[in-house]
């Protein structure tokens, strides 16, 4: 991945600046990793490694921490090469990072394997209690839209203005690890459900598609998707792009996608000039075209 005039450059910048820990912003391979290690002489981290720390600092409920545990044990499980063993055996903190990796020390793949399956049998109770839920709105012809979108464009703000439910919605990356549901009043006794839903993110790792099957059922299952985007953010349209592909990577048929509605969001803080009456243009922020996107939910 690199040669050896590079790697030189980010040894001597790293014995200079007194570096602990070199975060790769690709995806490593296990023998990548252990030769970037032995040679640099620092513990190395990886896109997807960042990603699950990430993860592993947001999750908050039971469900949400299981699905970002078995994240991490997939990814851990390609690399018991034993990187690490000059490092202790007790890992601090709560998160990934911070511990010197345990699990490749004092767990071969069979009991990773094991701690794997009770935690897909976990989640597959999950699974089952949310289709006990979907069963009863359909009964009631209760119509669900599901917020999907690229991370932090807005999706939770946007929730709690049309449920007035006050979900956290911090401008951080990966805000909403765990599903979310609420009604929607649209006038004349009509409700609706909204779904709140994880963010995604360019190569999205393979292992949060795996390890996160429940949450994203619900995109499958629901009515109509809602695809949010910032469009104050300069690289929207691409980001646009990359949530389409990853409902494809999540088994989303292609006629749901293409009658996706598409909610342009933060109109507020774009550096271009919106018609915020135009409609699916708005700020969940300051409220400016909710109502006549409510209205338009009607007719879906």
């Amino acid at each position: 991945m690199l040669g050896k005039g590079v790697l030189a450059e980010i040894l001597e910048t790293i014995i200079y600046k007194k570096i602990n820990l070199l975060i790769v912003n690709s995806t490593l391979s296990p023998r990548q990793q252990k030769n970037l290690e032995d040679n640099l002489r620092v513990k190395v981290i990886d896109r997807t490694g960042i990603i699950l720390e990430i993860f592993s600092k947001r999750a908050k409920s039971k469900e949400g921490k299981l699905q970002v545990e078995l994240a991490d044990l997939i990814y851990r499980k390609s690399r018991l090469v034993r990187a690490w063993t000059h490092l202790e055996r007790q890992r601090g903190g709560t998160t990934f990072i911070g511990g010197p990796g345990e699990l490749q020390i004092e767990l071969d793949r069979r009991l990773i394997q094991e701690k794997i399956t009770r935690i897909k049998n976990s989640l597959k109770k999950v699974r089952n209690r949310r289709n006990q839920q979907r069963k009863l709105r359909k009964k009631s012809n209760f119509k669900t839209f599901a917020l999907v979108g690229y991370t932090n464009a807005g999706k939770s703000k946007l929730f709690n203005r049309l449920t007035k439910k006050n979900q956290s919605s911090k401008n951080v990356m990966f805000e909403t690890l765990d599903t979310k549901t609420g009604r929607v009043h649209l006038g004349k006794n009509i409700y609706v459900g909204v779904i709140d839903t994880v963010g995604f993110i360019n190569n999205i790792p393979t292992q949060l598609i795996e390890s996160f099957k429940a949450t994203l059922e619900e995109l499958t299952y629901a009515d109509v998707l809602i695809n949010v985007i910032d469009v104050s953010d300069i690289d929207y349209k691409n980001k646009e792009k990359i949530t389409i592909e990853t409902l494809k990577m999540a088994n989303v048929c292609e006629s749901k996608i293409n009658k996706m509605i598409t909610v342009y969001n933060k109109v507020d803080l774009s550096p271009y000039s919106h018609d915020s009456k135009k409609l699916n243009f708005i700020s969940a922020y300051t409220g400016d075209g909710i109502e006549e996107f409510k209205s338009s939910l009607i007719n879906y």
